[in-house]
């Protein structure tokens, strides 16, 4: 009987180190649970596997830094200094064979610049991100001598960029200096633009179509009435009509205005359509796609003037007679 209790105890105490072992195991492998969480975590340089684990644990990833320290040990991995993006449903396994391979990921940072937006909108919008100094952004397109096609000849232009800073989505590592990003959407207008010149049937060359585009952007509110305004006001260029586009002298005032004042409208500038004939020396916004597309290839009309309805929308007139009486019908709520 002794002998056989004795065998008894050896047996219990074999299967109970393999139920340990069997634990520890599926501890150390285990993936991190509940909640799946992604951050970016650095590793300095020269940081010890204690730290490395304290780290990991401050951050979320794991949640008992001396097991992960004991995984690390066993396994002789070799941790390298940097920055990583982790997530807390990675294994043990998984976490070290990032952590020393060294797969660096840059923190990144999206923003959307919509269409018709200036350059000094632009400006404090990323300014307010936190993405640029809005002055320094606004300098180096000014003063920054960019390798770009696309040159004003006037030198009366307000910004040099002005109608080339591509509205769009972008994701841009956190960092990135002024001149960067502002190479980051000139070659995004570069890509557009190039995919849609072969649509042109104007006679206008690049900058003046970018220009025409640009007033099309801030007259237009609904993406099928753009080739016909643009179709307006090149009627008006190749008639040797002032265009009289509100959107130009809006361009040269300090702040924006719904209603432009008869003063406004006076304005000695070249930007102001009201007293100089043909288009201004710069866009007056940075266009999107489609009135791009608009200023490539206008409607053919026999349109000369065009007033604005409440929902945004125009009325086209072929005279000025028309026009006028458009106007006055509008403003006594016929139309």
């Amino acid at each position: 009987m002794k002998v056989r209790n004795k065998n008894v105890r050896v047996y219990i105490f074999i299967i109970s180190i393999i139920t340990m072992s069997v634990l520890l195991l599926a501890i150390l492998l285990k993936i991190q649970k509940p909640k799946t969480k992604e951050v970016y975590v650095e590793i300095p340089q020269n940081t010890s596997v204690k730290n490395v684990a304290m780290i990991l644990k401050e951050k979320g990833i794991i949640k008992n830094p001396y097991l992960f320290m004991l995984y690390v040990k066993i396994n002789n991995y070799k941790i390298a200094a940097g920055s990583y993006k982790l997530s807390s449903s990675m294994s043990y396994k998984e976490l070290c064979e990032v952590l020393q391979k060294g797969v660096v990921f840059k923190k990144t940072i999206r923003f959307t610049i919509p269409e018709g937006f200036t350059c000094v909108q632009i400006a404090k919008r990323l300014s307010s991100l936190g993405i640029v100094d809005e002055k320094k952004f606004l300098d180096e397109i000014n003063n920054c001598d960019f390798d770009f096609r696309f040159k004003y000849s006037s030198k009366n232009v307000k910004y040099k960029l002005e109608g080339f800073l591509y509205p769009d989505t972008y994701e841009i590592y956190v960092g990135e200096s002024e001149k960067d990003i502002i190479i980051r959407m000139l070659n995004r207008f570069l890509e557009i633009y190039n995919s849609i010149k072969h649509k042109k049937t104007t006679q206008l060359d690049d900058i003046q179509t970018v220009i025409l585009a640009s007033i099309v952007e801030k007259e237009a509110k609904k993406d099928f009435e753009r080739p016909i305004i643009a179709g307006v006001f090149l009627n008006r260029l190749n008639q040797g009509i002032k265009l009289e586009s509100c959107a130009t002298v809006e361009y040269i005032l300090p702040f924006h205005k719904e209603v432009l004042s008869y003063e406004d409208i006076k304005i000695k500038s070249p930007y102001n359509t009201y007293l100089y004939k043909g288009l201004p020396p710069s866009a007056v916004c940075n266009p999107g796609k489609e009135s791009l597309l608009a200023a490539l290839d206008p409607q053919k009309t026999d349109y000369l003037f065009f007033v604005a309805k409440k929902d945004g929308s125009h009325i086209f007139s072929r005279t000025y007679e028309e026009h006028l009486k458009t106007q006055k019908q509008l403003k006594e709520g016929k139309k």
